[in-house]
């Protein structure tokens, strides 16, 4: 099923209006130009009109000047200073279009009466350019179509209105202004255009963002497919095995501590058995959520590293604190009290923790991640050896010709 989108794209070229959303998100984001451009484009026109001042002494003459020049000077260019000062910063369209229709009409009605007041022998001079001002104004200003339509209809009207209520018909001599009339129509077709193609221009762009946006989207889902484990939603274990190397390599570079942790379910299989794999996988969840919960604490990041097993590193954790860091976890989720079917008496799940801690400076002397872990599975294997539900530590063992590194992490 096509798209909003694609629906406006393949609209007919007669139906400028989007679809009801995508019009309304077109006005919101169509953003109006500066009003600079409009504010120098009046200025051009009052410099013509200025100008055209020796175009009426020229036809009126010295005794019936006075009428033209004090409309041009007394109105026109007053009125265009004032739209220049009201068009500072970006104004909206709205006010950019009444800007240039009301310009653009009072220049046309001062021209319009000069046609009639002048000679008639150069009535068509004026005539002409009050057509061509329209003209002009139309194809130069930022008007929606709509606008156009209301401007270029209302100059027309003027024109046409003038020209026969003023007493020209078929004996003068309107044949080509009235002719040239027909120009100030022609701003219309170039507004429709330029609002259609400023619409497939949105469009392509907005499905260019909702491309994007869907790419992002399916990225990071797949980011999220690839880092973490799909039932427990915590990190998997080719993230985590990447993050242990860099903390530990950042450790080094700090000169800080380091530490990890080994979790495993204490009688996962026996729940397993005795209460069905759904439950099962119900336990590994709440025992996750409980884990990354309560090591956010301490800033350290948790994974499911395999089966009901569960690896953890807490940076700046000395061999103290990460003996802290496990009973918090270890009393954290007892204290969730997630029933175990396969324990007599109403038994919990509980969990064994294995942890050790080094110095950073342990890995100049060839300490490695995968030996801190192998470090952390010994006190783990203790752990469960003596019982169950208790955290245990192993240190990790630096090689013989390593002193100096061991009295400095000392």
């Amino acid at each position: 099923m096509p798209t909003s989108i694609e629906v406006g794209l393949s609209r007919p070229w007669h139906r400028l209006r989007l679809p009801q959303r995508l019009e309304a998100q077109y006005h919101a984001e169509d953003v109006p130009p500066r009003g600079l451009y409009l504010q120098s484009w009046l200025l051009v026109f009052v410099l013509f009109n200025i100008i055209s001042l020796k175009i009426d002494f020229d036809l009126f003459g010295r005794d019936a000047i006075a009428v033209p020049a004090g409309l041009t000077v007394g109105v026109f260019i007053p009125l265009a200073l004032g739209w220049i000062v009201a068009l500072r910063g970006r104004p909206s369209l709205r006010r950019q279009g009444a800007a240039a229709t009301i310009t653009a009409l009072a220049d046309m009605a001062i021209i319009l009466n000069s046609a009639r007041m002048v000679p008639q022998e150069h009535a068509d001079t004026y005539l002409i350019l009050a057509a061509i001002v329209p003209l002009v104004v139309g194809m130069i200003s930022p008007l929606s179509f709509r606008f156009s339509l209301w401007f270029c209809g209302s100059a027309f009207l003027l024109y046409v209105g003038f020209v026969f209520v003023s007493g020209f018909g078929p004996d003068g001599h309107t044949g080509v202004p009235l002719l040239v009339a027909a120009l100030i129509l022609v701003p219309i077709k170039l507004a429709y255009s330029r609002e259609w193609d400023r619409k497939k221009s949105f469009l392509l762009g907005l499905r260019e963002r909702e491309q994007a946006d869907e790419l992002a989207r399916a990225c990071a889902r797949l980011t999220i497919l690839s880092e973490t484990d799909p039932l427990t939603g915590a990190a998997n274990r080719r993230l985590f095995t990447e993050q242990l190397d860099e903390h530990w390599e950042l450790a080094a570079t700090r000169h800080e501590w380091f530490g990890v942790l080994l979790v495993d379910i204490d009688h996962f299989k026996r729940l397993n058995d005795t209460a069905g794999h759904a439950e099962g996988d119900g336990c590994l969840v709440s025992v996750a959520d409980t884990l990354k919960r309560d090591l956010a604490r301490w800033g350290g990041l948790v994974c499911r590293y395999g089966g009901e097993e569960f690896a953890a590193f807490v940076p700046r954790a000395t061999a103290e604190t990460i003996g802290d860091v496990g009973e918090s976890l270890r009393l954290a989720v007892m204290d969730q009290a997630i029933p175990h079917p396969g324990l007599p008496d109403g038994g919990v799940v509980t969990v064994s923790i294995g942890v050790t801690a080094a110095h950073g400076a342990l890995r100049h002397v060839g300490i490695t991640a995968p030996q801190l872990l192998r470090a952390a599975d010994a006190a783990l294997y203790a752990a469960k050896t003596a019982g169950r539900n208790r955290v245990d530590s192993q240190s990790v063992i630096p090689p013989a010709n390593s002193s100096r590194a061991t009295e400095h992490a000392a």
